[in-house]
């Protein structure tokens, strides 16, 4: 087995960017889809994607367990379990909100143009899917991660409206592509 690496203490940042399906980003004319995505560098092509001032995400995974009876060298038997891998899930929470945000809310079927009305809650879904990239950065700025895959952006809290700013949080669950990657920058 080989020696751990990159050992550290880790503050990071994350820059979160999601692309609809079948859009268009400039630096790569192919329609975005679970096997054409967009070049991420330079990242500049994902700006006008941003999920905008992410304060926190999380990954989580949910687990299928199966637990069985093995027989023991000296008799009798034993419990053992096997895991399965179900889903991937990364939470995010913002103050900041977007068009893409705002059709989710709402349930619009498209993201919202200013001065333009739509029917509220015209979905029968509550996601868009597209392609996710996020970038984890340490305290000096310095990228440290890269991950991206395909998911579902689902907006699970609206906020509230009062005297404080909305605080709003997504989910992006990942789904399967064999273009989904991690990378380890640094």
């Amino acid at each position: 087995m080989a020696a751990y690496t990159t050992i550290r203490r880790e503050l990071l940042n994350a820059r979160v960017y999601f692309i609809p399906a079948g859009e268009v980003v400039d630096a790569n004319p192919a329609l975005t889809a679970t096997t054409a995505w967009p070049d991420n560098s330079p990242t500049t092509n994902y700006t006008n994607f941003q999920l905008h001032d992410t304060e926190t995400i999380k990954c989580e995974k949910e687990f299928e367990e199966e637990t069985f009876k093995i027989p023991k060298a000296a008799g009798g038997y034993t419990d053992d379990m096997e895991s399965t891998l179900k889903k991937v899930t990364y939470t995010g929470t913002t103050a900041k909100t977007n068009s893409l945000l705002k059709q989710l809310e709402h349930g619009l079927s498209t993201q919202p143009v200013v001065g333009t009305a739509q029917s509220p809650f015209a979905r029968n879904d509550d996601y868009v899917e597209g392609l996710a990239f996020i970038e984890l950065q340490n305290k000096t700025g310095v990228v440290t991660e890269r991950i991206q895959v395909w998911s579902r952006i689902r907006l699970t809290d609206a906020g509230e409206v009062g005297p404080n700013t909305k605080k709003l949080t997504y989910t992006l669950e990942v789904r399967d592509s064999t273009q989904n990657s991690y990378l380890l920058v640094a």
